[in-house]
């Protein structure tokens, strides 16, 4: 019993020191730096394989010094932000850029069967959100341009997971293979990868157990609605 008792306070010991040193928190801010990638793409600029980071995204493990450095150098962020969160977010700062916004939540579209509605008790609670702008490497968009909201379900996981905060850029519609959006399909919202196929578009999970969907351009006007990039990816913690 006193042996349970010694690993079960090791345990506490060691999550309260993570949380205190801010290591715990090591996933949001390596979503962050990661900018809307997809997770190949993301591990193939840090040179490391798409499992080991997928772990790091859940927080199921934490790399060692020597990674941590690789991952910050690749990333052009401070080794020391990202390793506990202290200090500025990115080595290039736009001294003109005003630095804490308050950002709305995206209005829903009616009759939208999304569990992440305005009838959801989370929007209820918070219609706004304060949001550090050094933590976007870029700042080309307009700052009133932004909104928030979060995602739910399983299917973008792991660069996405159920109730994370997604910050979204409707200034920018402009599509690019690979990167991530909320649309507006199906009377519902949702993040998802677009590539362009000639003659239609595919619409990507980063989970692999759900199909792509593929949109016909010449109809993918009356279906599909781009509202905006995704610009960042806040991690839910609880």
């Amino acid at each position: 019993m006193s042996e349970n008792i010694k690993i079960t306070s090791f345990g506490h010991e060691k999550k309260r020191l993570l949380e205190d040193t801010g290591v715990i928190e090591f996933k949001n801010r390596l979503s962050l730096a990661q900018e809307g990638m997809s997770g190949n793409a993301f591990a193939k600029k840090v040179g490391m394989s798409e499992a080991v980071i997928r772990d790091y995204l859940s927080g199921k493990t934490y790399p060692s010094l020597n990674r941590l450095a690789q991952i910050a150098k690749s990333c052009n962020v401070p080794i020391e932000w990202l390793a506990t969160g202290k200090g500025e977010c990115r080595l290039l700062m736009d001294e003109q850029t005003t630095k804490i916004i308050s950002i709305p939540v995206y209005p829903f579209p009616k009759n939208s069967t999304n569990k992440a509605g305005p009838h959801n008790i989370r929007y209820q609670v918070m219609n706004r959100m304060p949001f550090d702008l050094r933590c976007i490497k870029s700042h080309d968009f307009n700052p009133n341009d932004l909104y928030f909201y979060w995602a739910k379900g399983d299917a973008m996981v792991p660069t996405i997971n159920n109730n994370d905060t997604i910050i979204i850029d409707t200034g920018n519609t402009e599509l690019f293979d690979g990167y991530l959006y909320i649309i507006e399909y199906g009377d519902a919202l949702s993040v998802k990868r677009i590539q362009n196929h000639g003659k239609y578009f595919l619409l990507i999970s980063d989970n692999d157990k759900y199909q792509s969907i593929q949109i016909d351009k010449t109809n993918s006007e009356q279906e599909l609605k781009i509202i905006g990039k995704v610009i960042a990816i806040l991690k839910d913690l609880s």
